[in-house]
């Protein structure tokens, strides 16, 4: 009872519950229930041809939980793919007790072909020389092996799913810290164009002082030398008009030095010390 009870439960974990027949290329789907390829594609095939079915797109339901699962997440299950072939061959799961060439009760287990025979199967020319078990005795073989390959199995699926979930669990992390990152590279960029317009609003400030006190300065440079171009054609008229006295009275103007009418008035500055270098100034004869 044991070794049926064994083979119940292994036939029912290697059974698709679509096509209820052993996997064929049985693939995990995101909630941890499996389905043959085939038969899973088929499902969301029809569930597309349904209206209001497809909740997000490229997403559709598991046919057991409902839910939503993505065709880009599905993942081969190669150790369910084992356990399929291992219940296909395994012999208290055969469909037919009977040989299908002799019609004879398949009692016996030929362990090089690992495949139920019967009697006249064990002294044909094919299996004469092979290793021969009572079928009863090969399950009793078997039992512990299917009880080591499913628990590894369950072992598998659940270490799968606690990476899954640690996974998952990282990628919220990540996605969060990210998150962080990028509002504080936002509130620093903030922080540093503030900064940038105050500057630029301090330095065209201090620019704009500088541009009216050197403006002053120079306007003021500007009329004081307007004034001293002015004094210098004056003194020239009057150097003009002693050129035409005549030769006595010419002698007589020669005693006044050019210095008497010709004095430097202040030591001078540049454009930015308040006034000319070497203003001019002319002295009245009479006021000596």
């Amino acid at each position: 009872m044991e070794a049926v009870e064994l083979a119940r439960k292994l036939q029912e974990e290697a059974t698709c519950s679509i096509c209820l027949d052993y996997f064929t290329d049985p693939v995990m789907t995101a909630c941890g229930h499996n389905f043959c390829r085939a038969c899973i594609q088929l499902s969301w095939e029809k569930a597309w041809g349904k209206k209001g079915r497809r909740k997000r797109k490229g997403s559709f339901p598991c046919p057991e939980c409902r839910a939503m699962s993505s065709q880009r997440n599905l993942l081969p299950n190669r150790l369910l793919t084992k356990v399929a072939e291992m219940a296909r061959q395994h012999p208290g799961l055969q469909k037919q007790d009977l040989c299908q060439e002799h019609q004879e009760p398949l009692k016996l287990f030929c362990q090089e072909d690992q495949s139920p025979i019967c009697v006249v199967c064990r002294e044909s020319r094919e299996h004469r020389l092979h290793r021969v078990l009572p079928a009863e005795e090969a399950v009793q073989g078997y039992k512990l092996k299917l009880e080591e390959d499913i628990e590894y199995l369950r072992e598998q699926i659940t270490r799968t799913g606690n990476l899954q979930a640690r996974e998952e669990q990282s990628l919220a992390e990540w996605q969060g810290k990210v998150k962080e990152r990028r509002e504080r590279i936002v509130l620093e960029f903030e922080k540093m164009n503030l900064y940038l317009v105050e500057e630029e609003q301090r330095l065209l400030q201090a620019l704009e002082r500088e541009e009216e006190e050197t403006a002053s300065r120079l306007r003021e440079s500007v009329a004081c030398l307007d004034r001293q171009g002015h004094s210098l054609e004056l003194l020239l008229l009057q150097l003009e008009e002693r050129s035409t006295h005549g030769p006595l009275q010419m002698l007589q103007d020669m005693k006044e030095p050019l210095s008497r009418y010709v004095v430097p008035s202040g030591g001078g500055g540049g454009s930015g010390s308040g006034g000319p270098e070497g203003t001019i100034r002319l002295w009245d004869q009479g006021s000596q």
